[in-house]
């Protein structure tokens, strides 16, 4: 084992502050999922003693922020996990994603659920899905019902739209914004994709512009400890948005976070550094651009009888931590008249998602999930709305298989129904 003087800048104290908030702790109070027990693990472990056991200990991490937002040092446990997940490979033989699969492919209740979904999960993970799509693995423990796909891909119907000529030239000139839709908007619920068009159109004029390109964030990636491919999943996305200066709306929190974070991956790349700052100076955030234009249009918010509905809105990890984007999506809904918000009595919660995480240990992210689905049943709301697409998956699976009942919604295909 090494040493490590607790007294060095950068060392962790053990203070604790990180268990307070850690949604995994909070959900089993065992030490070996605290940051800090990372931390200590980290720095104190030779590589001759790298194993399996050591890979599990670094899995059990959604790399929600909470505990970075509360070290009082400033410590990136999240930044650490994601640097022993890229180095298992050199150190020990065994890569994150192996061990991920492995552990999805032995557990008896993800066995039981690919058996059920057969075909169609063949269809989905195998055909329908992209390689570099980070929903394939997230998608692995899925019910047979959440496997309803679409005729048609939403950036695929464009394409195939585009080979006829159908969108006009016309409509092109009109443009002033780019979109990027994500995979979940992409692949398998286009739904939120046309939604957030349909709003984009009522607020600006024209929908915005799609560069058919554009590919999954990197999110999945990056997660995986597989730096490499999110750099170049990454400057696919950048090459994909190059052909104007348009700002770059996306649905999908996660996908928003990500994308900010380009600039941070390819800092170190001369030749990219300064166009993925470009690329990230271009963002909006959902509910922030419509915040904003529907603050200055508050008459297209009126035209539909909408009152008596009562909703949850559900912060994603990756927008409350470092972002701090809480009060605008908020703000957005209060706007809607007749629309009662309701907030959980313990606050907002991590809904245990977290991309491979739930893949590779789904009973904690079901621990984690109880906390905030046990606070929504006491509410009155029905409706739980989010802008993650992590986030509406887990909130759609609880809710399919919960007491309550109640639906998850995208607030894109909430809005656009009620108007």
């Amino acid at each position: 084992m090494k040493k490590c003087n607790e007294k060095d800048e950068g060392a962790c104290v053990k203070c604790g502050t990180c268990n307070t908030v850690c949604p995994v702790y909070l959900a089993t109070g065992n030490e070996i999922h605290t940051p800090r027990g990372k931390q200590h693990l980290k720095f104190r472990i030779e590589k001759g003693e790298v194993s399996a056991h050591y890979a599990e200990i670094f899995s059990q991490c959604l790399l929600c922020g909470a505990c970075l937002e509360s070290c009082p040092r400033g410590l990136d446990t999240p930044g650490l996990v994601i640097g022993v997940r890229s180095e298992l490979p050199r150190l020990s033989g065994l890569s994150f994603l192996k061990y991920v699969s492995r552990r999805a492919l032995v557990h008896p209740s993800l066995l039981s659920n690919l058996t059920r979904i057969g075909a169609a999960a063949n269809s989905l993970l195998g055909d329908w899905l992209p390689q570099e799509s980070g929903l394939r693995l997230r998608l692995q423990n899925f019910e047979q019902e959440a496997f309803k796909l679409p005729a048609k891909g939403y950036i695929e119907k464009l394409k195939t739209e585009s080979a006829k000529g159908e969108e006009g030239k016309e409509s092109r000139q009109k443009q002033s914004l780019s979109f990027f839709t994500g995979c979940l908007a992409n692949h398998l619920q286009p739904e939120i994709a046309e939604s957030t068009q349909l709003l984009a159109a009522k607020t600006t004029g024209c929908k915005a512009g799609v560069p058919l390109e554009q590919t999954c964030c990197g999110m999945a990636a990056l997660a995986a400890g597989r730096v490499g491919e999110a750099r170049e999943l990454a400057k696919k996305n950048i090459r994909a948005f190059e052909e104007n200066d348009f700002p770059i709306l996306t649905s999908c929190s996660s996908c928003y976070y990500q994308l900010q974070s380009y600039k941070e991956l390819l800092g170190g790349d001369p030749k990219w550094r300064e166009r993925a700052v470009r690329f990230a100076e271009r963002l909006q955030e959902f509910s922030t651009f419509f915040l904003e234009k529907f603050s200055a249009q508050i008459d297209t918010l009126t035209a539909a009888d909408i009152s008596g509905q009562k909703v949850f809105y559900h912060d994603p990890c990756h927008l409350r931590f470092k972002l701090h984007i809480t009060k605008e999506p908020r703000q957005l809904i209060k706007l809607l008249p007749g629309i009662e918000l309701q907030e959980l009595p313990n606050g907002p919660q991590c809904c245990g998602h977290g991309g491979l995480f739930q893949v590779a240990h789904p009973e904690l992210g079901q621990l984690v999930r109880d906390r905030p689905m046990d606070d929504f049943a006491g509410l009155s709301a029905q409706i739980v709305l989010t802008a993650c697409s992590g986030c509406l998956l887990q909130w759609q699976r609880g809710l399919a298989t919960g007491a309550k009942g109640g639906k998850a919604e995208h607030l894109a295909v909430f809005i656009t129904r009620l108007l």
